[in-house]
């Protein structure tokens, strides 16, 4: 996965095994391709906010989801590092807030936070930049994410104790 910076015609009709004209006639030019691709990814987030959102605890029910959408997080990451773009930060956004609708109060609950929600969403807005930037394909695996899981609970707690 080399982002979007390596996107373009010919590298899509490789992937694809089509040619340039092929791609052209579906889609007209690259901005239109990007543009569907964005919708796509919403679509897609939707699906996986719902399904998070039906999940009942984070481990391991979440994380299981989390890998079920492997490739969708990993796109998203990608958006992360394109933000700058109005169009990629309009989607990115959206998809954050899809998340942490569906996310929110099962977090709260795992963080042991149920009277700080607040301090809960701020957390979960520092650690999901944070998990953006250390996945990757090789590491995105259960055994990783509940480490992860594992050393967000225990900065929490080293926080709350002060030490």
């Amino acid at each position: 996965m080399e982002g979007f910076g390596s996107l373009n015609v010919e590298s899509i009709g490789r992937a694809i095994q089509k040619n340039k004209s092929s791609f052209y006639h579906y889609f007209g030019d690259m901005e239109i391709f990007e543009a569907e691709l964005l919708d796509y990814h919403l679509e897609r987030s939707r699906t996986f906010a719902d399904e998070i959102a039906a999940c009942e605890q984070i481990l391991p029910g979440m994380v299981d989801i989390f890998l079920t959408y492997q490739t969708d997080v990993l796109f998203h990451k990608h958006l992360r590092f394109k933000r700058e773009e109005p169009a990629y930060k309009a989607c990115f956004e959206k998809v954050f807030k899809m998340f942490e609708e569906a996310v929110m109060d099962k977090w709260t609950m795992f963080l042991d936070l149920e009277p700080n929600s607040r301090l809960a969403a701020t957390f979960l807005h520092f650690i999901s930049e944070n998990f953006l930037l250390q996945i990757t394909p090789k590491t995105f695996t259960a055994a990783w994410m509940e480490n992860y899981l594992q050393e967000v609970t225990q900065l929490l707690q080293q926080m709350h104790s002060g030490k």
